[in-house]
């Protein structure tokens, strides 16, 4: 397959171009006193030229043993990216796209160049990513078929009696429910962290808007203004749950030998196949609600190209009961051992230690009182100050209580298990030790002498790294944890 193009529909994405370049020439055109219209008019013809030009120049070929990319319209730029580079190829069909047959493809490689070199072929037809797939699982099978070719003698067994056996011992299957997506819109504090960026990003006018419809609608006494933030909260989990519906629509998690599969959404279908070879981490997260109603949300962090949540960290199990966890984790993950021999745990004592790593900030509203005065701000600056104290001693308890590390064995084939807290999420890292890329044991002159220490690792994922640490743990079981890495 060489040189070709796009499908046509790759210029549905670019009419957002237009209503820019319109904007962009209504604000130019004032300054140099220009008329805005007609500047615009000219933007817009640069920008569809621009985008008919870099269309034409834009080619992909799929090469035996490479896919080859030629893009540029000024500055010619030719990208080799090999089979054995692929990390995944990940498919998005919008739903326009669909009666054509076309699709959206983006592959991850295992460079570290970053997100600028990563390949997106925005519309081709579904069977040029369908010969990726293939061309990628066969180079990773390589190694197999080259065996077989050196050893005609060997007799193979049934296709249907090999199909069994894989569907057997290799086939796992998780499909998300309505009552999980509930779950997970219920579970996630995003819904409120949202509300306050809307509320920030308009200057408080959405709150402003929505206090003069109270008012209107309800009055001012109490029982009407705890009704309307209850009316609030429920629209605005509505609104969470509708979007999580479209985000994770039908999500589907297929294991199948070494290969994860994953699809989810509603408008936009995305399809993801993985080799587990190349996972660098499994994270599992559960938050204060989660573990009331002891559920969890599973992640994997790859080493991809690109550095956006999914390619390089995946959400395959988004609601997970704690009763099914170890039979899930065995389906799917069974490489991993999920007993530790060696457990170390952050002291009780450290409660205090997480809480004035912080709090200390508090120290500036006394300060601020003292030589502005009391004042109105004083008053919010104090009832800040109060919530910001219980809220982080609760974090600090919570911290103090999750923080751990632990070893599944003493060798380099074993796993490294990490558990930290933050912001009342606590987050639990399995990592092998071929994909630690580097280990920092810290302890200060006071840590040392109260037999203190962290525990400090890097896991690689997307073009960049995830940390995961460990704080005030006891220095000897720290050393034990230093020691097993430097092995």
């Amino acid at each position: 397959m060489q040189d070709k193009h796009l499908s046509p529909l790759s210029f549905l994405p670019h009419y957002a171009d237009i209503p820019v370049a319109m904007f962009l020439a209504s604000f130019i055109a004032d300054p140099i006193h220009l008329n805005g219209y007609q500047l615009g008019t000219v933007f817009v013809i640069i920008t569809v030229i621009w985008d008919i030009l870099a269309y034409r120049c834009f080619t992909y070929s799929i090469e035996d043993k490479q896919i080859l990319i030629k893009k540029g319209v000024i500055f010619k730029k030719v990208i080799h990216i090999p089979y054995a580079r692929i990390q995944s190829i990940e498919h998005s069909q919008f739903f326009l796209f669909k009666p054509f047959d076309v699709e959206k493809l983006q592959i991850n490689n295992a460079s570290k160049s970053g997100s600028h070199n990563q390949v997106v072929l925005s519309a081709v037809k579904t069977y040029v990513g369908a010969i990726l797939e293939e061309k990628h699982k066969k180079y990773q099978n390589q190694a197999v078929v080259e065996e077989v070719v050196e050893h005609p003698e060997v007799e193979k067994i049934n296709d249907k009696a090999e199909e069994e056996a894989i569907k057997d011992n290799d086939y796992a299957q998780y499909k998300i429910s309505t009552k999980d997506i509930a779950l997970y819109t219920f579970t996630s504090f995003r819904v409120f962290i949202k509300m306050l960026l809307i509320v920030h990003i308009t200057n408080g006018a959405v709150l402003d808007f929505a206090i003069s419809i109270y008012q209107k609608a309800f009055g001012s006494n109490m029982v009407s203004l705890i009704a309307f933030s209850i009316m609030v909260i429920i629209i605005a989990l509505l609104l969470s749950f509708i979007y999580t519906m479209f985000q994770f629509y039908d999500f589907t998690l297929v294991k199948e030998g070494k290969y994860l599969e994953y699809e989810k959404g509603l408008f936009t279908r995305n399809k993801v196949r993985l080799s587990t070879d190349r996972i660098q981490s499994v994270l599992v997260e559960q938050n204060l609600m989660g573990k009331l109603l002891k559920i969890m949300t599973v992640k994997i962090i790859m080493a991809s190209d690109g550095n956006d949540e999914e390619s390089s960290q995946a959400v395959v199990l988004p609601i997970l009961n704690s009763h099914k966890y170890t039979e899930m984790m065995n389906d799917f993950f069974e490489w991993i051992p999920l007993k530790t021999v060696e457990k170390f745990n952050s002291r009780k004592r450290s409660i205090w230690l997480f809480f004035r790593n912080f709090d200390w900030i508090l120290l500036i509203i006394p300060i601020v009182i003292y030589f502005v005065g009391w004042t109105t701000l004083s008053d919010s600056l104090v009832v800040i100050g109060v919530f910001t104290f219980f809220y982080t001693l609760g974090n600090a308890y919570f911290k103090c209580r999750v923080t751990s590390i632990g070893l599944t064995g003493d060798t380099k084939d074993d796993y490294l298990v990490v558990s930290n807290g933050f912001l009342f999420k606590q987050r639990t890292y399995y990592v092998g030790w071929h994909e630690i890329q580097s280990m920092r044991f810290e302890s200060s002159v006071f840590m040392k002498k109260n037999n203190l220490a962290h525990i400090v690792i890097r896991i690689r994922k997307g073009d960049s790294a995830q940390t995961a640490a460990v704080h005030y743990i006891d220095y000897n079981g720290a050393q034990k944890i230093y020691d097993w890495y430097r092995q």
